[in-house]
């Protein structure tokens, strides 16, 4: 009976998620002062936090009382904290912008901003005190020009050990990253992903190149379940893992999974 209630409990604490309001750490004079809003969803015995930073222009309008959120990917993201669904083993963030980065812009250059940078470190810093725990990121499509952005500015600060592990998801053509990285990564894309932008061969060619320098697990992985959708395909279908919500978040829950093993490791490109 007492592991019944305690199970309840804890599938009712993954049921809702907490909207906290996350203050940058610096300012500049074209920066914004608000805060970055971010839904927290705690797992279960979490050994790491994951802190999505989302695509498109990276403002999904959270607010303080808000405990429920839509969308398929977000609620892939939130499988990684059910140990019905994965292994529960990490909690999970979506960091919110203020306000829409690179509106009606053909590419997301508000994404290399100093105040764009700042909110990432200033939310890393912010869920590393408040659950202890080692920070991945994770950025898909326009998201992951904020990874490279970010990473390349954690290299010139000498603050790379804010991160612990970083996913990669249908990330925009663009993105590179430069070496030195020693830590896991993982490149995960839809094999028929039909967006413009983030072509599932240049991912490929991402991932072989950081493969070189990367001393941290690197792996990539096709998804090649789901279906299109009558709209835009940068914004649904398979690009956004529509009916493959499943088996992104076991690639995602494994290789996690596996950089904290202390098994042998291996790519499956």
């Amino acid at each position: 009976m007492k592991y019944l209630v305690t199970l309840a409990l804890l599938l009712l604490n993954l049921a809702h998620a907490q909207v906290i309001p996350v203050p940058p750490i610096e300012t500049c004079f074209l920066c914004s002062s608000a805060p970055s809003m971010t839904m927290y969803w705690k797992g279960n015995n979490a050994k790491a936090v994951v802190i999505f930073i989302p695509g498109g222009e990276g403002y999904m309008g959270l607010k303080e009382d808000q405990t429920e959120i839509k969308g398929q990917l977000l609620l892939t993201l939130k499988r990684l904290t059910n140990p019905e669904q994965t292994s529960g083993n990490f909690d999970v963030v979506l960091l919110d912008s203020p306000g829409e980065l690179s509106p009606r812009q053909m590419y997301p250059s508000a994404r290399g901003t100093f105040d764009h940078l700042i909110r990432i470190e200033s939310a890393i810093r912010y869920y590393k005190a408040k659950t202890g725990l080692p920070v991945w990121l994770m950025g898909h499509s326009n998201g992951g020009i904020s990874l490279s952005e970010f990473i390349k500015y954690a290299q010139k600060n000498g603050k790379m050990d804010l991160i612990s592990g970083v996913i990669n998801s249908g990330i925009r053509t663009e993105s590179y990253f430069n070496a030195p990285i020693s830590f896991p990564m993982l490149f995960i894309h839809h094999q028929n992903d039909a967006c413009h932008h983030c072509l599932p061969s240049a991912a490929l060619a991402n991932y072989e190149k950081v493969k070189q320098f990367n001393t941290g697990l690197t792996e990539f992985v096709y998804v090649t379940t789901g279906s299109a959708q009558a709209a835009d395909p940068c914004r649904s279908g398979f690009h956004m893992y529509n009916g493959a919500g499943e088996d992104a978040a076991k690639y995602m829950d494994e290789f996690m999974s596996k950089a904290y093993s202390a098994k042998p490791q291996s790519s499956h490109p």
